[in-house]
This record gives structure tokens, sequence and C-alpha cells, in this order.
């Protein structure tokens, strides 16, 4: 057994101590976000507060270094930069007249679960490259497997019927419980069945330590955020939480590695910001947090304004252009980590 661990492939995306924080670290900072809103509910508003102001549009600030970081990126993704903003405007919009905010948030409740979803595939793909490719891990089970909890914590909601969600009426669309139960034994049978195969590998000498422990991150997250915490905003918020925080960390380690080489004329202010220090590391947070301090401040004023010209909207102004923000970001995110579209892939 001595002989079988000294072979294990550790696997990690940078170094065990960045990579320990980023998968266990992250995950009890977000679990202990959403602990304190069960525990005292009126603690809802200072998390999300804290959550917003320090990993809500810093998230979104992260994307927009890979769009506009260098000039042949800024020319290759100028599409999504000028034609996709205006078109998800202009869905959204659509949705706010014929449904409603209710019909909004559903939108966006539906929009984030496959959002993070597939962030999270991405990333266990990013610990499955570092560890060699893992030929004994069948991808598209190992995908079935991490998207399966996803569906059954999803169906628990549908068979909750919250009526409010972030403060604002919601609706789900009801399904039997006997679903709910079904879905929760495929999950349960997947995970276990993947379980087996990790304690095979180990006893080879080929367990994958990054990538397992990045898929039992992933597990614990879905399992409380949609299932165990009964709370909706609750859950969301864990979920939420470690979605932003990872990805904020992943595009800096992205450009730490791109810029890898010094500082870069074309990119000067982010290749300088990505240098190596601890010095630097903060001061590439601050910056992102100054970045992202004008939406905070201009997206409400200006929702207000367009409120007193267009009067009978359905759905506030602020909260159509936040979330028209935040559906770009989720168009940008699929396009741009492509690994056609990213030479410099992590």
């Amino acid at each position: 057994m001595g002989h079988a661990a000294s072979r294990v492939v550790t696997g990690w995306l940078y170094e065990p101590r960045f990579d320990l924080s980023f998968i266990l670290g992250i995950a009890l900072l977000a679990t202990s976000m959403a602990s304190v809103t069960v525990l005292w509910p009126d603690w809802f508003w200072p998390m999300l507060t804290v959550h917003t102001w320090l990993f809500g549009y810093e998230h979104l600030v992260a994307t927009y270094t890979r769009l506009f970081g260098r000039p042949e990126e800024r020319a290759r993704f100028r599409w999504l930069t000028f034609l996709v903003p205006p078109l998800v405007l202009l869905g959204l919009y659509s949705v706010g007249r014929a449904y409603g905010i209710l019909g909004v948030y559903v939108l966006y409740f539906v929009g984030q679960l496959h959002h993070t979803v597939r962030q999270s595939w991405g990333l266990a793909q990013q610990y499955r490259h570092r560890a060699g490719g893992l030929p004994w891990d069948r991808p598209w089970l190992s995908q079935t497997t991490l998207w399966s909890v996803a569906v059954w914590g999803f169906l628990h909601r549908c068979a909750q019927q919250p009526t409010e969600f972030l403060f604002q009426p919601f609706w789900l669309p009801s399904v039997p419980r006997l679903w709910v139960t079904l879905s929760a034994g495929l999950s349960i049978g997947l995970w276990l069945y993947w379980l087996v195969q990790r304690i095979a590998a180990y006893r080879r000498g080929e367990l994958a330590v990054g990538h397992t422990l990045y898929m039992l991150s992933h597990f614990v997250v879905y399992v409380g955020g949609y299932v165990l915490i009964d709370e909706l905003c609750s859950g969301w918020l864990l979920v939420n939480v470690w979605h932003n925080v990872q990805y904020i960390v992943f595009v800096w380690l992205y450009n730490r590695r791109r810029f890898g080489g010094g500082i870069d004329p074309q990119a000067q202010t982010l290749s300088w910001l990505s240098q190596p220090g601890v010095l630097r590391v903060a001061l590439y947070g601050l910056a992102s947090i100054a970045l992202a301090l004008p939406f905070y401040y201009l997206l409400p004023r200006l929702g207000m304004r367009l409120d007193a010209i267009w009067t009978g909207t359905l759905v506030p102004s602020a909260i159509t252009l936040g979330l028209t923000l935040t559906f770009h970001h989720y168009i940008v995110d699929a396009v741009v980590w492509k690994r056609r579209n990213n030479p410099s892939a992590v």
C-alpha cells in the first residue's frame, strides 16, 4: 500500500498549497458564508453584500481580461464585445415584457445552474489534463456523474415549489417526488461507482489527487446548495460564491501563465499585475475591485434614469442591465475557454 501511495498522481494545476486552497479553501469559504445565513437568516443581506462587492462583478471583470487582454484577442472576439450584448439585452427585455420579473428570474436561475455546472466540468477537465488524461476514467461517464448531482438538485428545488427568490416572486415547474427520488438514486449510484473506480486507481498507484478532490468538492457543493440547504437563497449563495471565487482565481492563474515570460508590451498593465509575488497578487485583486466599482455605482443610476423615461416597464431597468452583463458573461465564457480559442491553456 505504501508503494502504491508513492505512485499516486497529484495532477495539480499549479502547486499543492495553491490547489488545496483552490479546491478546499474556496469550498470552505462558500460553505461558511452560506451556513451563516442558514443559522442566522437576518445575516443573508450582509453576506449577499459581501459576496456582491467582492466577487460579483469582479468575476465579470475577469472575463474581460480574456476579451481585451491583447490586440489580437480584441480583434478575434470583437463580435462578442459589440454584437452579443445588444442581442442579450433585447432578449431579456422581451422576456420581461412577456413574463415580468418572474420570467427573468426563472431564466437567470436556470441559466446560472447550467453555467456553473459547465464551468465546473471545465475545471475538472483541467485537472484531468494535468493528471495525464486519466485513460482509465471515461470522460462521458465522468461528465454524466458530475451533471447528475446538479439535475438531482434542480428537480429537488422544483418539487419544493419555492415562491420567492432573492426577494422577488419565483416559480419552478412542479415535478413528482418520484422524479426526485429516481434522480437521487441514479446520481448516488453513479457517484458510488466513481468512488469504487477511485479506490481501484489508488490501489494501482494511479489515483489523480487533484481531479479526485475537485470532483468531491463539486459533489459536496451541489448537494449542499440544492438539496441539504432548505432555503433557496442560502443554497444559491453557496454555489454562487464557490463559482465566482473559483473563476476569479482560475483566470488569475491563466494570466499568470500566459504572461509568465515577463511584461508584454501589448498588455502592459495586465501582464505587470500578473507577475509573481504577493504584492502583485494583492494589486491584481485590488485592480479587479476598482474596475468593478463603476458597475455598482452606475448601473442603478442608469436604470433609474431609464425607468423615468420609459414608465410602465415590468422589470426595473437596473435588473435588466445587470443580468445583461451576467448572461453576456455566460456566452463569452462558453466561447473563449474552448481549446481552439485558448492557446495559453492552463
